[in-house]
């Protein structure tokens, strides 16, 4: 293994000049495609390894491991040729050669050279999370190959590797620690265990991110019930026979007991074909069968007599439903309490709750909280604090929760510990209310008389018969409901229950979904509402283009909810006159600007220098040697002002003057260039640096703003630059993009950009600040120590006074994120802001 050759030698030497020369002649090539990880570093340590080989004699190591570079040669020939078909054997030869057969050369190198074990771990790491991003993405683009092939395959090869792997660390911990190093040992197994858990988190991240759009895809159940209680609905919305609803179906559950409540029509949309089938049938059941066999179906899962009456039932199904019952009846026959992915974790938690007695109790249905087992109270108690919210991201899909969504809970400081609350409540209270059907049936796997929803009760279900063919159904989006208008009557909708839908999308699906269903041709606006869930926190909706709705919370005491785990309940009463609602549909392409390593070091060099050596901190003179190379560098350390620009900024006001402060090189308004355009906004571009101005006037030209656009150098806080600006008290928004952190007498500034603006008008900030509620931690004491070396000045007490109502300001959006600083492992925190002048 470790002999080496000539061949072995020129092997190495042509591989350490190929890396130096790409890196030489790129840098003046192709510049753009040389990025830092996947080239500068990359190229960097392969030179330093391979220099290390040639003069250690170790060449025959990597001789043996070219082999690896196989993968390559197939992408390669992929890219050439334009194949379909080989990217998936780029994946198998990436994870048999580059993880398995790496593995193996890694523990078989190790009596011969510590150092090229530690190299080849380190490799290995690099090689486990290159594919894992190959995997993620290529389970989302259509093949040939069914999805649930291509991950048994994979999931096979996983388990074979780990399988492998604890058998190399076992042998050689047998042949060459058997009888001390009790330390070498652990840290063998601390390696181990280390893959292990990132091969598991590979096959749980593709299951999270793939089961809903798969369960779409292969026409499957997810929610067998509708988690999102009704009653509270109806409290808020008042629905009444002229009324119009759309809402989502999921299990066909709320939409029934809509009906209870008797609006004129309602469209059901599901993007899901199962969902809609599961509605169906029930409407089916409602409509032709007796409410003694309606009921033993739908609560008590009769498979026998759901054989019986299908056939009568079929005669007036559409083919879609037909075709689905058909091949899913054993939904029915294993009990559809534990149907879909949503039943999967009744179904898991079904068994040891039969075994404690948790099961029994329930269907006694006593109101009264279950305190029988030393086993369950430990558990409540577990789930009454924080530490399993980490974990349950991982089981969360398996209860038909999307990542993303309890993503939504870890977001805000605090937030966890709130919804741990939240669910000991749930536990500990509200699921053992005498009418809470929704967990009365995963405990109990079915439903009784003395615990079920309205729409399966016995005196309601003449009533339904009368008014299920009011229901339309409709496959596809909201917004392609939306559109269609499918209703029989052709009336615009009233009423939205949008459920939680929007937890997990996107702020552009969030954008376009809004601007869609409040157009005025599909809502009226005179007598319409809006109502959701969320599983955020905090007093406002979760999204920027949400809070735009102003909508008003509901509080849990006066809308109790059992269900119990969604943390906001909002509503729309009526939408304002003059929200635009065509600004959120507005379609933005701006350029990308991708990082030069040659200009990020010139900037980085700077930004040493200045710090080092400048004791009086100078913005002006800061941005002047930088101003060529400021937007490559500064699109990956200032995170999120596409997001304010596109999402915080509310276009649904139509502003019609907007100014700019710290505008640098224009790049802001590159955002929403169609934006402004279609308002005919008057902009007003301020800094202090003349060089970044120059640079902003020529992107404004070659946007084709100029005649819209003013340039405005100097300081917004002197008289002479504001009286370049329209009168103070006029505006319509000012925005500060990582400005406001630079300028010393940071109020004074907030305070004139407040005094700007007109009763109504907006300032929208991003900016770097520390952590809320965590500013004495130490990380935040040195990003604050780091920053200032630069000029910029971290501080908490800078968006707690833009959110003092006492500053002029009531606030409408306010979020924190961290975000990685190039080149580095710091994750500083920055923050959005939207205050509306009082």
């Amino acid at each position: 293994m470790t002999t080496e050759t000539e061949w072995s030698m020129y092997a190495c030497i042509f591989f350490l000049a190929y890396c130096a020369m790409d890196l030489v002649i790129g840098s003046y090539e192709y510049d753009e495609a040389i990025d830092y990880k996947d080239g500068w570093v990359h190229h960097f340590f392969f030179i330093i390894l391979l220099a290390w080989l040639l003069s250690s004699g170790l060449t025959g190591l990597f001789a043996i491991a070219l082999i690896e570079e196989v993968p390559t040669v197939i992408l390669s020939l992929a890219r050439v040729t334009m194949s379909a078909k080989l990217p998936f054997l780029f994946g198998l030869t990436f994870f048999i050669l580059r993880i398995s057969y790496h593995c193996y050369l890694t523990y078989s190198v190790i009596e011969y050279s510590t150092v090229a074990f530690v190299i080849g771990v380190i490799l290995l790491r690099s090689h486990v999370k290159w594919f894992h991003r190959w995997f993620s993405g290529h389970l989302k683009k259509k093949g040939r190959m069914p999805l649930s092939i291509k991950v048994a395959v994979f999931a096979a090869l996983i388990i074979l590797q780990t399988l492998g792997h604890g058998y190399a660390v076992y042998q050689m911990v047998i042949k060459n620690y058997l009888v001390a190093a009790s330390g070498a040992i652990m840290v063998h197994l601390v390696i181990f265990l280390y893959f292990c858990a990132k091969m598991i988190i590979v096959i749980q991240d593709v299951y999270t991110q793939n089961f809903i759009f798969e369960a779409i895809k292969e026409k499957k159940v997810i929610y067998n019930i509708s988690w999102e209680d009704p009653r509270v609905d109806h409290q808020v919305l008042k629905v009444n026979e002229k009324d119009v609803v759309l809402t989502i179906s999921s299990a066909g559950c709320n939409v029934l007991d809509y009906m209870i409540e008797g609006p004129g029509e309602l469209v059901a949309v599901d993007f899901n074909a199962a969902q809609l089938c599961v509605l169906e049938l029930k409407i089916l059941c409602i409509k032709y069968l007796k409410w003694e066999e309606y009921w033993q179906i739908w609560s008590l899962s009769n498979y026998d007599l759901f054989l019986a009456v299908w056939p009568k039932l079929k005669k007036y199904a559409s083919d879609r439903c037909k075709e689905f019952w058909d091949e899913n009846g054993d939904l029915i026959r294993d009990n559809f309490m534990f149907a879909g992915t949503s039943g999967l974790m009744a179904k898991i938690l079904s068994f040891p709750a039969e075994f404690i007695g948790l099961s029994e109790y329930m269907r006694k249905n006593t109101g009264k909280p279950f305190k029988g087992s030393i086993i369950f109270n430990g558990i409540v108690k577990f789930l009454s604090s924080s530490l399993w919210i980490p974990v349950g991201k991982w089981l969360a899909p398996l209860g038909g929760v999307p990542e993303k969504q309890l993503n939504l809970v870890m977001k805000t400081p605090g937030s966890c510990a709130i919804f741990a609350e939240k669910i000991g409540e749930i536990f500990e209270k509200i699921m053992w209310e005498k009418d809470n059907y929704f967990y009365y049936a995963y405990v109990a796997g079915r439903w009784d008389e003395h615990c079920c929803p309205r729409y399966m009760m016995r005196k309601n279900f003449e009533l339904l018969r009368s008014r299920v063919d009011r229901i339309t159904l409709f496959h596809g989006s909201v917004c392609d409901a939306v559109k269609a208008m499918p209703q029989k009557s052709k009336k615009r909708f009233t009423v939205y229950s949008l459920l939680d839908s929007m937890d997990w999308m996107p702020e552009s699906m969030v954008s376009n979904q809004i601007g869609t269903i409040t157009d005025e041709k599909y809502f009226n606006r005179e007598e319409g509402r809006i109502f959701w869930r969320s599983f955020a926190t905090g007093d406002r909706a979760h999204s920027p283009v949400l809070a735009q709705l102003n909508p008003a919370m509901l509080p849990d005491t006066k809308y109790p909810d059992r269900v119990g785990w969604y943390l906001t309940q909002l509503w729309v009463p009526k939408l304002s006159k003059d929200f635009n609602n065509k600004n959120l549909l507005i379609e933005e392409d701006p350029s990308t600007i991708k990082q030069s390593f040659k200009g990020d070091l010139q900037v980085m060099y700077t930004m040493a220098t200045y710090g080092l050596t400048q004791q009086k901190k100078d913005a002006k003179e800061f941005y002047k040697s930088q101003a060529k190379v400021y937007d490559g560098f500064r699109e990956a350390l200032l995170p999120d002002r596409d997001n304010l620009l596109l999402y915080v900024v509310p276009w649904t006001t139509s502003p019609k003057t907007w100014v700019s402060v710290g505008c640098g090189t224009a790049r802001d308004i590159e955002y929403v260039v169609k934006h402004v355009k279609e308002n005919k906004t008057r902009v007003y571009l301020c800094d202090l640096s003349a060089e970044l101005l120059s640079i902003a006037e020529q992107r404004v030209s070659d946007l084709g703003l100029s005649s819209l656009v003013t340039f405005v150098e100097g300081d917004i806080n002197q008289k002479e630059v504001q009286a370049k600006l329209p009168p103070m008290g006029t505006i319509d928004l000012v925005t500060c993009s990582y400005c406001l952190t630079m300028i010393p007498d940071w109020e004074k500034a907030a305070t004139s950009m407040i005094k700007m603006l007109r009763k109504g008008g907006h300032l929208a900030i991003v900016d770097f600040t520390a952590k809320e509620n965590c500013h004495t931690h130490m990380d935040q004491r040195f990003y604050k120590f780091w920053f200032s070396m630069d000029g910029v000045w971290l501080n908490e007490k800078q968006p707690a006074w833009l959110r003092d109502p006492k500053n002029g300001l009531v606030t409408h959006w306010y979020q924190e994120d961290p975000s990685r600083c190039p080149y580095t492992f710091l994750f500083p925190t920055h923050y959005q802001f939207l205050g509306r002048k009082q």
